[in-house]
């Protein structure tokens, strides 16, 4: 006999849901199109533990039944994967090296992001996105950007991102066109970085 998940415990997806989807993912094209731009987010909605506002809304735009999700030790609470099979269908894997979307706090252990799928020359496209759960986003000078959708440079600063994460960043940048694009979720805030974005850390 299997068991179904108690859809009275689970928390509500988008209110409105094609009005809301649109909204978050215009601003996470937009944001993946203008590296380290600063978007707030533009729904309010309700986040199972593990996961942020920021990240829950994103996951809920792009995620579905053909995308799989890998979720961080500490993200991958029974609220936060029953809410995104029910309201995604996406299948949750317990292998990064599958994920289409992946999914941690900046800071826990990263070692993970060196297991990332980054495509092939043939599909670029079959790499994964990182979502990245953050403290806040800002436009300090901690980071300097240039690439495309960047006229000159761009500053932004994620504090605590450890020395790691740009090391990967860098040899990341230069399997172009493969690679992995990196989004920033703080509870209000969303920020990406393409995998063509070059980073200078001051």
């Amino acid at each position: 006999m299997t068991l179904q998940p108690q859809t009275s415990n689970l928390l509500p997806g988008f209110e409105h849901a094609a009005f809301d989807s649109n909204a978050v993912f215009r601003v996470l094209l937009d944001a993946m199109s203008r590296p380290g731009r600063i978007y707030d987010l533009p729904i309010n909605i309700t986040a199972p533990d593990g996961l942020n506002t920021s990240a829950t809304a994103a996951l809920l735009a792009m995620a579905d039944m053909d995308t799989t999700v890998w979720l961080s030790p500490t993200c991958a609470t029974n609220l936060a994967t029953t809410h995104l099979k029910f309201h995604c269908g996406s299948p949750i894997t317990p292998d990064v090296s599958q994920a289409d979307f992946a999914v941690a706090r900046s800071d826990e252990d990263l070692s993970f992001i060196a297991q990332l799928p980054v495509g092939t020359a043939e599909y670029p496209d079959q790499s994964a996105t990182l979502i990245l759960m953050v403290d806040d986003i800002t436009d300090g000078p901690n980071m300097r950007l240039r690439g495309p959708g960047i006229k000159d440079t761009h500053s932004l600063d994620i504090k605590g991102l450890p020395v790691a994460f740009h090391t990967w960043r860098t040899e990341n940048h230069h399997l172009f066109p493969c690679g992995v694009d990196v989004i920033f979720a703080s509870s209000t805030k969303i920020a990406a970085l393409s995998r063509t974005t070059r980073i200078e850390v001051k």
